[in-house]
C-alpha cells in the first residue's frame, strides 16, 4: 500500500514539475518573445538585424522532423514570417520591416503554429505583431468593390 501512494505522489510531482515549465503547448517562454524594448537597445534597422542580434536561434534551420535519413528532395525547414497574423514571407523578408514598427517579435515552434495557423510550419513561424492596431476585418471589409 505505501508503495502505491509512493509511486502516486511521485507521479503527480512529476507531471506537476514538468507542465510548470510553459504554460501549455503554445504558452510564451521568455526567450520566445523579442520586445520592442531589447530592440530599442540595439542598432538595428530591421527585424532581421534585431533578431540576428538579440535571438539568433530565431533564424536557425530546424532540420528534418524524423530520426531517419532526410529523403532525396526534401529540404531543411526555416521559420517563416507572419506579420500581424498573416502569411508575409521567408526570412528575408524580415529586413523589409523596420524597428520602429515592432511592437514585438515571437517565435512559434512547429507545434504552437500548427495549432494557432495550421499545417506546413515544420521550421515554426517568426510572428512579428506591429504598433500599430488596425481594425479586424469584418465582413463587409472583405467584399470586393464595384
Amino acid at each position: 500500500m505505501i508503495k502505491i501512494i509512493t509511486l502516486v505522489l511521485f507521479s503527480v510531482a512529476l507531471v506537476g514539475g514538468c507542465s510548470s515549465m510553459r504554460e501549455g503547448t503554445t504558452g510564451k517562454v521568455k526567450g520566445d518573445v523579442l520586445t520592442s524594448e531589447e530592440i530599442a537597445t540595439t542598432k538595428a534597422q530591421n527585424a532581421y538585424d534585431a533578431i540576428s542580434l538579440k535571438r539568433p536561434f530565431f533564424l536557425k534551420s530546424r532540420g528534418p522532423r524524423s530520426l531517419s535519413s532526410v529523403p532525396a528532395g526534401q529540404t531543411v525547414e526555416f521559420p517563416v514570417v507572419y506579420f500581424d497574423g498573416m502569411y508575409y514571407g521567408e526570412i528575408e523578408s524580415l529586413r523589409n520591416i523596420t524597428v520602429e514598427d515592432i511592437a514585438e517579435i515571437d517565435y512559434l515552434d512547429f507545434n504552437a503554429a500548427t495549432l494557432r495557423f495550421g499545417t506546413g510550419h515544420s521550421g515554426g513561424i517568426i510572428l512579428v505583431i506591429s504598433k500599430r492596431k488596425l481594425p479586424p476585418l469584418t465582413p463587409d471589409s472583405t467584399k470586393v468593390r464595384d
